[in-house]
């Protein structure tokens, strides 16, 4: 599908089908969308999805079909859009300058040595009057790239414990319980979403899940850490002045 048939919903719709709810989806996020990135999740959700896997992940062979035509679909529709170069059809990014180097806010110099990658791109206007996590504080700082910021979500989601072994080990479910759930689980439904639905815990066993799973995956300023963005005193210092400013963001209007 080329890019001039295609709508942004549409693109967007297909970047939720690879990438998962996790990722936030915008004009930002397909303009520096990458073929490599765009076919490594591919990949990934190929094989999560294949008919030939039914099986052994425990679905029915017909869901996965409907879910694999799905993949293809978007990827398709992704990989049209990335080889036509139309980006300019979901519209420009909220940053338009041609800065290569981060802007910085603060007075601060960082001690780590900073990697810098072809075609980063940097935020450079005022920090969104609401509160911020902390890779999207530093994201707007100009302390990291885009880029960056879709990397460390990436690597932060893919070192947390899944939802359905915490359940395993807590014994609410066993093994026979995961093989039905992930059956029934609906196109990007979240495991723990569709066991709550089908009634195998409690809204208060999957709050008390999702907790355990946030209190077990590594902090998001480790990756900036090991990735040479920022160094731990750096990090601690500019965490800081993120809660200074969600602090602040309740007397905006």
């Amino acid at each position: 599908m080329l890019a001039s048939q295609t709508t942004k919903t549409e693109l967007f719709n297909a970047c939720r089908v690879l990438f998962g709810p996790e990722v936030s989806v915008s004009a930002e996020f397909l303009c520096y969308l990458q073929p490599l990135g765009l076919k490594a999740a591919y990949k990934k959700k190929a094989l999560e999805t294949h008919p030939d896997r039914a099986k052994a992940l425990g679905h029915f062979t017909e869901d996965l079909t409907e879910r694999f035509r799905q993949v293809q679909q978007a990827y398709e529709t992704l990989l049209g859009f990335l080889e036509s170069n139309k980006r300019r059809f979901v519209g420009d990014p909220v940053f338009h300058g041609r800065r290569k180097k981060p802007h910085q806010k603060y007075s601060y110099r960082p001690t780590a040595t900073r990697t810098h990658r072809p075609k980063d791109h940097y935020y450079s206007g005022r920090l969104p009057r609401r509160n911020l996590l902390l890779g999207q504080y530093l994201y707007y700082s100009g302390v990291i790239s885009w880029r960056a910021l879709i990397e460390a979500i990436s690597w932060q989601r893919n070192q947390r414990p899944k939802i359905g072994q915490i359940a395993l080990k807590w014994g609410m479910i066993n093994s026979k319980d995961i093989i039905q759930i992930l059956s029934e689980r609906t196109l990007n439904e979240k495991f723990g979403e569709c066991a709550k639905r089908i009634g195998y815990i409690t809204n208060f066993e999957h709050i008390a899940l999702v907790g355990k799973q946030r209190m077990l995956q590594k902090q998001i300023g480790e990756y900036f850490i090991k990735q040479g963005f920022v160094s731990e005193k750096d990090i601690e210092y500019l965490a800081n002045k993120q809660r200074l400013h969600n602090r602040s963001s309740f007397g905006w209007k």
